[in-house]
């Protein structure tokens, strides 16, 4: 009987010592698989009718230590966030150019500046004049370029952030998966350390994309909630994270208007109860959701205010200029002379006009067609201003007609005339009258200067509203985008000869503009040179005082700002993660000396069972043959 419990003790020992060999065997072959974790073979006394009888498998367990793996799953979303920024902002670096490079908007802008001062200087040479409006139309081409490309950045944000919901969607349901896979193998006592090496992968390529909240409860069941606590894995249910890219993203489009939020389990209604974009504040997707909605959204910012500068700066003095385009008729399809910005839906509205406005019709060599207009100053409307204008170009002869057109001011010049409008205002507005009007509709009057610079009759730069039809303007329209939408005026592009030089000159009756005016011209290079007041941006800039080409300087000094910044947090972030790792490793991971050692313990523990059944084997034999 004793040779039967030696054998059988004997055979267990085999048994347990190959079960040991196939563990650390397993450990070896995946000594360099990555989130793989040593797995280590517990065993323990057989025990029969409270006997010994051998050894048996007591567990295959991970050598992991939970609060580090924890600690580790944290940091992966702190470190994936910080990745994001840093790259975009790098991006947004590039964007913007460099001074050393002389491809950035300054650097456009003091171009444009050198241009037109040439052209002051040397009016009546047309090549001069050509330069100047080619420089213009490469400032508003640079500044286009670089809001689509902010919006382009807006829209690749959004499409990464519907690949890392499928993709956490994805990994929500496997964890589910393995969840009820793990309940299964416990019930029939199978191993299940790399099932639960499985659900930590999982969990982590979520936590890279969504930061979340996890720990495994009684039934060996990982649970995962988000940073807010909605519910995302339960036991074998998985939610569904959903979200509904933006097929074009423009500069009006924002979060949670017009851009989708991020759902949980939502039915396709949107509920605002179901978003949990506002509680993601780690993870990639939280890093995509700050590019989109806030980042970026503050570079239009800056490079509409830009825009805006650019064009009400240069506009104002150009508007006093009078070299304007020459009428071809008063036809349907004949082009108007001058045809205005602003819209005035209201023209009856009461308008206040400082001082007296001078309006002269000249001819192709620039001198006096008939006698000039005053506008008196007082009060008026559009709609008088209007009827004086076109009474006065039907006053005995027919030199064209005026009209609202799209609530915009046109008006037509027969062939080979022009309008020249001089205000009369004080010196220290360079002559410029001021217009009072509620020009917004909201009850309140505004102050604008310059007679033709309100009507918007003789801009260089425009700036079409980004949908629909008609001008962004001052206190009009929606000026967000308009980055996007700053243009030379056409006739100008195309004729640089209408490009502002010279003013009205004289006194009644004798006006005229002379050809080697460069009155105008000085003043736009003067403008440049003008301290402006630029407003604070939301996550941008604080408010500036400084002048065009000193506001783009700024702009590109806080974006580099931002970029080194963002490359420190996620270098301080990489070594938070790394060191983190290499404890996971040190504690979890395959030593291979290790696991050489152990496996000649378990080889000869194997010999020695083998050796007890063939000795007991024989000690049978021996006694069958007595």
């Amino acid at each position: 009987m004793s040779l039967a419990i030696t054998l059988n003790n004997a055979l267990s020992a085999l048994q347990t010592n190959q079960s040991a060999l196939q563990v650390i065997s397993n450990n070896i072959a995946n000594v360099n698989t990555a989130e793989y974790s040593r797995k280590v073979y517990e065993q323990q006394t057989r025990v029969v009718g409270g006997q010994g009888s051998g050894v048996e498998t007591a567990r295959v367990i991970r050598q992991v230590e939970t609060h580090l793996v924890t600690d580790l799953v944290k940091q992966t979303s702190d470190t994936a966030k910080a990745q994001v920024l840093s790259d975009y902002q790098a991006r947004i670096q590039e964007t913007y150019g460099s001074v050393a490079n002389n491809n950035s908007l300054s650097t456009s802008i003091t171009n444009l500046a050198t241009a037109i001062e040439n052209a002051a200087n040397t009016p009546e040479i047309t090549a001069t004049l050509s330069t100047a409006v080619s420089e213009a139309v490469a400032l508003a081409n640079h500044i286009n370029s670089t809001a689509d490309e902010v919006q382009a950045l807006r829209s690749q944000a959004d499409t990464e952030i519907e690949a890392a919901v499928d993709l956490v969607n994805t990994h929500l349901t496997a964890i589910a998966e393995l969840n009820e896979a793990i309940s299964r193998n416990l019930s029939q006592d199978i191993p299940i350390g790399d099932l639960e090496d499985q659900r930590d992968t999982s969990l982590k390529i979520i936590a890279e994309n969504l930061g979340v909240t996890s720990f495994v409860n009684s039934e060996n069941h990982l649970t995962v909630v988000t940073k807010g606590g909605r519910s995302l894995i339960s036991g074998a249910t998985a939610a569904t994270v959903s979200y509904t890219p933006t097929t074009a993203i423009t500069a009006g489009q924002t979060y949670p208007t017009a851009i989708s939020g991020i759902y949980v389990n939502d039915d396709g209604s949107g509920l605002a109860a179901n978003d949990i974009t506002a509680s993601i504040n780690t993870g990639k997707i939280a890093g995509l959701v700050e590019m989109r909605d806030e980042t970026l959204p503050a570079m239009t910012g800056q490079l509409d205010q830009l825009a805006a500068a650019i064009r009400d700066q240069l506009n104002q003095v150009h508007n006093r200029g009078a070299n304007t385009l020459s009428g071809s008729g008063t036809a349907a399809g004949d082009p108007a002379t001058l045809y205005g910005t602003r819209e005035i839906t209201a023209p009856g509205d009461t308008l206040t006009l400082s001082d007296d406005v001078t309006l002269q019709i000249l001819d192709s060599d620039g001198a006096p067609a008939t006698t000039e207009l005053t506008i008196s100053a007082g009060t008026t409307s559009p709609d008088d201003i209007l009827t004086v204008i076109a009474n006065y170009l039907n006053s005995g002869i027919d030199f064209g007609e005026a009209a609202w057109v799209d609530d915009r001011m046109e008006i037509k010049l027969e062939n080979g005339y022009s309008l020249a409008i001089l205000d009369n205002g004080p010196e220290a507005d360079k002559g410029d009258a001021t217009i009072t009007i509620d020009a917004d509709g909201d009850s309140t009057a505004e102050e604008y200067k310059g007679f033709s610079h309100f009507f918007g009759l003789n801009d260089l730069f425009q700036t079409p509203n980004q949908s629909g039809t008609g001008m962004a303007t001052a206190n009009q329209g929606e000026q967000t985008g308009i980055s996007s939408t700053i243009e030379v005026r056409a006739d100008i592009a195309a004729n640089p000869e209408y490009l502002s030089r010279g003013a009205l000159n004289g006194t009644s009756p004798d006006y005229y503009v002379g050809n080697g005016d460069g009155r105008i011209a000085q003043d736009l290079a003067a403008a440049f040179a003008e301290n402006i007041n630029f407003d604070a941006v939301a996550n941008g800039p604080a408010n500036a005082t400084t002048t065009l080409s000193g506001y783009a300087t700024t702009m590109l000094s806080f974006s580099a700002a931002n970029a080194a910044s963002a490359q420190n947090t996620l270098e301080f972030e990489s070594f938070t993660y790394q060191s983190l790792e290499t404890k996971v490793l040190s504690y979890s991971g395959v030593n291979l000396d290790e696991e050489l050692a152990n496996m000649v313990i378990f080889q000869n523990a194997y010999n020695a069972s083998a050796r007890v059944i063939q000795t007991a084997n024989e000690l049978f034999d021996q006694l069958l043959n007595l």
